[in-house]
């Protein structure tokens, strides 16, 4: 697992400043700087207080960064408002994450001000610790009154709870935590966010066991986790971390092993690392490993392995080709030689390869072993978005419009089933036209109608796989989006019409998406593919390519290869 993936925020904003209204304005000669870039030392966590000395406008500000501590009941930000008003105050519900805060005085006399507070939405973070995209203004009336000579806040608060960006970035911490798929034999990221200078132990576990996001729902398994408590605080003392669970009702080893690898995936992620002793009702969770666990011992669910960068392939003049110091070498087999590939996928391991095949009036979609001849999985007039989920068995297209699934049988026989999209039509109705599924087989990221939007896999009541979960995947993005990419378990990247950032990051921990520099591009783009160090983007100049890896990130893209031409994909193995 990437430790600085791990340890660090998942892009909320960049640095530089970002526009509510959709673009987010970067300039061609730098880099854009998410959050995560910079070594964030724990802060104290500090927020204001109100002072004596405090005006009006400075008070309104500073109540702001107060919200962002929720500790007993808010009490931080309580101390800025009259008894009467901390009363009325319902601070439980979601806390909205706002930038450009303004303050505007509508009147003032010697002893009482109404002002109202401006901001732009970037967020909403809701009880469970999820931060979700959000976009639009706010506005907050309040009225003011001197106390005892200083100034507080008389007049009533919205629900919930509002804080600043910036005060947000230093009082809490991204934290994942990791959940088993159906077949219980991979996890699956699950962003938070966790109030602290740093994840407490007790805190993150605590948040584990209570379960998935509902985003999540019917998309994740359940086992020796069900109904699961800790009996006492997460022990951390030197390099071992101690775990002691209660009601672990489950006896079997495999659900055991599975629950020991999410407490232990999830608390590494965390920053706290070691050997971790996992008891459960007084005994080893699983019997054998009453000397602990090391990460080594659940290599196999690592949700992110750092298997190096995988190898790029290109859609080139109508062949599969892999890209190989600048040249395009043809891959083994009918699909390297061919003049009728549109578009492609191949599984990370490089063991087998899709491909839409245009022939005649229809497109084909095939499949097989990679260098191979490839068999025929399905067909229409138009097919699109070919894609592996976490097994090289099963893959994902869009056929005239509807997403499919094919999977193969234990003889290597593909066989396909549309898959059930009732709930992205009630929630983000429009035409499909793009899809790209996670390397962890249960998230989808969907183009609707020009929006990026996010969905699970998940089985319906009639054992049918269904999209569920639907949520926008970012709700700042004010062009029609063309395309749509998974670099890892947890970032996508989009590119959209227009000029202006026309490549866009989009985070699963939430937050505005990000626009990369634009330096070299040539709109329309037509295509995105990515790994977790380099984005690809299809331009009218070829296949153009840009480093986002944790050290330095590029500050321009470079073609690939001066060869290519406009109607090159690239393809970027995955699943």
């Amino acid at each position: 697992m990437k430790r600085i993936a791990r340890t660090v925020v998942a892009c909320l904003l960049v640095v530089a400043t970002a526009v509510s209204t959709g673009c987010v304005a970067v300039p061609d000669s730098s880099s854009p700087q998410p959050i995560e870039v910079f070594d964030r030392k724990d802060p104290l966590n500090a927020v204001p207080v109100p002072r004596r000395s405090d005006d009006p406008e400075t008070l309104a500000r500073n109540v702001l960064k107060a919200m962002a501590d929720p500790s007993s009941g808010h009490r931080a930000a309580r101390k800025f408002l009259t008894t009467a008003a901390s009363g009325r105050w319902d601070d439980q519900g979601d806390t909205t994450v706002v930038d450009n805060v303004g303050v505007v005085v509508d009147e003032r006399t010697e002893d009482a001000v109404r002002l109202r507070i401006t901001a732009d939405k970037v967020g909403t973070l809701t009880p469970t610790g999820q931060l979700l995209p959000a976009t639009g203004p706010m506005v907050v009336p309040l009225s003011l009154t001197r106390v005892r000579g200083a100034w507080r806040i008389a007049g009533d608060l919205p629900r919930g709870a509002i804080t600043d960006r910036a005060q947000f970035l230093t009082a809490y911490r991204q934290v994942d935590l990791y959940f088993p798929d159906r077949t219980m034999s991979r996890l699956v990221t699950d962003p938070r966010w966790m109030f602290g200078p740093s994840p407490v132990a007790t805190d993150v576990v605590g948040m584990l066991l209570r379960g998935p996001a509902s985003d999540l729902d019917g998309a994740v398994g359940t086992g020796a986790d069900k109904g699961a408590t800790l009996s006492g605080p997460v022990v951390v003392d030197g390099d071992t971390v101690t775990v002691d669970l209660e009601n672990v009702t489950d006896d079997d080893t495999r659900n055991r092993t599975v629950l020991a690898a999410q407490l232990i995936w999830t608390l590494n992620g965390a920053g706290i690392t070691g050997t971790y002793v996992l008891n459960a009702d007084g005994a080893p969770l699983v019997p054998g490993h009453d000397g602990g666990w090391r990460t080594a011992d659940v290599q196999s669910f690592d949700a992110d392995p750092d298997s190096g960068p995988p190898p790029l392939h290109l859609v080139y003049e109508g062949a599969l080709v892999r890209s190989t110091a600048g040249h395009a070498i043809p891959i083994p087999g009918p699909l390297g030689t061919t003049r009728e590939v549109r578009a492609a996928a191949v599984t990370v391991d490089m063991s087998r390869a899709a491909a839409v095949l245009a022939r005649r009036s229809r497109e084909v979609l095939v499949e097989g072993p990679y260098g191979a001849p490839p068999v025929e999985v399905a067909a229409g007039r138009e097919v699109t978005s070919p894609s592996y989920g976490a097994e090289p068995s099963e893959g994902y297209a869009i056929v005239d419009g509807r997403p499919i699934q094919w999977s193969l049988d234990a003889q290597g026989t593909a066989g396909t089933i549309d898959l059930d999209v009732t709930e992205v039509t009630q929630k983000a109705p429009g035409p499909i036209t793009a899809m790209s599924v996670s390397p962890d087989g249960v998230r989808v990221a969907l183009v609707v109608a020009g929006r990026p939007v996010l969905a699970v896999v998940s089985i319906n009541e009639r054992g049918i796989p269904s999209l569920t979960g639907v949520r926008p995947a970012a709700i700042d993005i004010d062009t029609d989006v063309d395309d749509i990419a998974w670099s890892g378990p947890s970032v996508l990247y989009a590119v959209r019409a227009g000029t202006e950032s026309p490549v866009m990051r989009i985070a699963l921990a939430g937050g505005p998406s990000v626009g990369l520099v634009a330096g070299n591009l040539k709109p329309p783009l037509s295509s995105v593919a990515a790994s977790e160090e380099t984005v690809y983007v299809g331009d009218t100049q070829g296949v153009q390519q840009l480093g986002i890896g944790a050290g330095r990130p590029d500050q321009y893209w470079t073609g690939v290869s001066p060869d290519m031409d406009s109607g090159t994909v690239p393809v970027v193995p995955a699943g």
